[in-house]
């Protein structure tokens, strides 16, 4: 707030506003010539400004919070301001409720009201308060029809399969259309990685590590991330809906050219999506087999984590030592790092044998029931296609829609749960296509490592024979997931 001179006894406290936006209503006007208007205004009035408020680029019908507005507001109530002065009424308020807390505060503290274009704005009389309400409707009017015309120009680009503006998307130039190649296989390999059972954290620190950043030159967090590798426009698809909660339906394909094929785009968003995906991310493991390897205390059926031991004053100095303790009550610990270690040199063992790598990888059947799945999900999306023409036509009700629809949706969802699962088998680790499974699995990441773990191996945490013996691996109950 500009205090542009003090308050007279004589003379009425006045508040200068002023707030410039991408309106139209003086869009070319600054700030500066608003201020200049309202101030020789004041001087015509006899009244004294006592304060200056600008709001500079924020829309009044936008809804966001106008500090300087407010402030104005605040300097009402306590008395200091007793009029206000603005270039036209719609620099105050484009909003009805915005309008109707103005008019509450106006008639409580006898505030008067001018303006450089509308002149004054009486809200002591009913008739002067139903003018006020008159221009904010005619405001609010004209930015609605403004909005309806800018979302009927995007349907009908969604209907063509063009790009609808906004921020330059990750992988695309400017024109939303032009692949950008080197941001576009930042998008192939962290697709990749994620189906191959790597976590976002995990790729996003990597990212960062080697200096690549977002499109607005950002660093990437997980978050970030996910909501690039879920866009349904990385597979040239328009959709409606949000994306990130699920909730995107795909009106048809887009002008510009896929990053990703459409299976594998269905893939990672269906491995996205998934709430509990969100919840590990966002507090990544550090241990190998933290919520992996379950209790065996007889009657328990709960997992380990991994946690501090000892954390003492006496030793806090020290390397802190972690153990296992079983999430549903404290009757079982097994110290971390033997544990992992016995673990690690049992799956390294585990991948070294050929026939473990083929169970676990894609096969002919499956690539089958793949094809099947394409097939089927093609003729179920013609179908409801179908039904919406239907209805259009009238010949099936609403309820006959929802019916259909909703059946239709069910065993699409199922065929999308067997195709993500068919891409995420055949998203090859790195790992198991090694010359030495065993060994690259020893060297690769955390999360790689947990991914595998639990592909082949169930791990069984057993109490110990005595308390306070040392570790042992016959604690351990180990059993290969796949048969071979």
């Amino acid at each position: 707030m500009e205090r542009t001179g003090k308050t007279s006894a004589a003379k009425l406290p006045a508040a200068l506003y002023m707030r410039i936006s991408r309106d139209k209503a003086g869009a070319g006007l600054g700030v500066e010539r608003q201020q200049a208007d309202c101030a020789e205004l004041a001087k015509r009035l006899g009244w004294d400004v006592a304060a200056v408020y600008v709001d500079n680029d924020i829309s009044a019908y936008s809804g966001k919070v106008r500090p300087q507005y407010r402030a104005m507001l605040d300097a009402v109530r306590a008395g200091q301001i007793r009029g206000v002065i603005a270039w036209h009424t719609d620099r105050l308020h484009r909003r009805a409720t915005e309008l109707e807390e103005f008019v509450t505060i106006a008639e409580a503290h006898h505030l008067q009201i001018q303006t450089v274009t509308a002149g004054t704005l009486d809200l002591s009389s009913a008739s002067g308060r139903m003018v006020a309400r008159m221009l904010g409707a005619a405001a609010q009017h004209e930015i609605d029809h403004a909005r309806e015309r800018m979302k009927a120009a995007k349907s009908q680009m969604a209907t063509q399969g063009k790009y609808r503006g906004g921020p330059r998307p990750y992988g695309y130039d400017a024109d939303g259309c032009t692949i950008r190649e080197d941001e576009a296989a930042v998008i192939r390999e962290a697709t990749a990685a994620i189906l191959a059972g790597r976590t976002l954290a995990a790729v996003a620190r990597e990212l960062n590590e080697r200096g690549v950043t977002t499109s607005t030159g950002k660093p990437w967090t997980y978050m970030r991330l996910r909501d690039v590798l879920i866009r349904p426009r990385n597979a040239g698809l328009l959709h409606h809906g949000r994306a990130d909660r699920g909730e995107a339906e795909i009106v048809g394909r887009a002008v510009w050219p896929a990053i990703v094929d459409e299976d594998t785009w269905r893939a990672v968003h269906s491995t996205l999506i998934d709430p509990a995906r969100r919840l590990q991310d966002g507090n990544e493991p550090r241990w190998l087999g933290s919520g992996i390897y379950s209790c065996g205390q007889p009657g328990c059926t709960g997992t380990l984590r991994a946690a501090p031991f000892g954390a003492t004053a006496s030793n806090r100095r020290r390397t802190r030592k972690y153990h296992y303790r079983c999430t549903a009550s404290a009757h079982l610990t097994v110290a971390a790092a033997p544990t992992d270690d016995f673990v690690r040199g049992v799956v390294a063992e585990l991948i070294r044998d050929p026939r473990v790598v083929a169970a676990i990888a894609p096969h002919a059947a499956g690539d089958e029931q793949t094809a099947a799945d394409r097939e089927r999900r093609h003729v179920l999306a013609a179908r409801l296609a179908q039904f919406e023409n239907d209805y259009a036509l009238g010949t099936v009700t609403g309820a006959q829609l929802d019916k259909a629809t909703k059946t239709v949706m069910s065993e699409m969802d199922e065929i999308d749960a067997r195709l993500a699962t068919a891409m995420r088998q055949s998203a090859s680790s790195p790992v198991l296509s090694a010359l030495d499974p065993g060994a690259a699995f020893l060297a690769a990441p955390l999360d790689i490592q947990r991914a595998i773990l639990r592909a082949v191996l169930r791990v069984e945490v057993v109490p110990t024979l005595r308390r306070g013996s040392a570790w042992s691996p016959e604690r351990l109950h180990v059993t290969p997931v796949v048969a071979v």
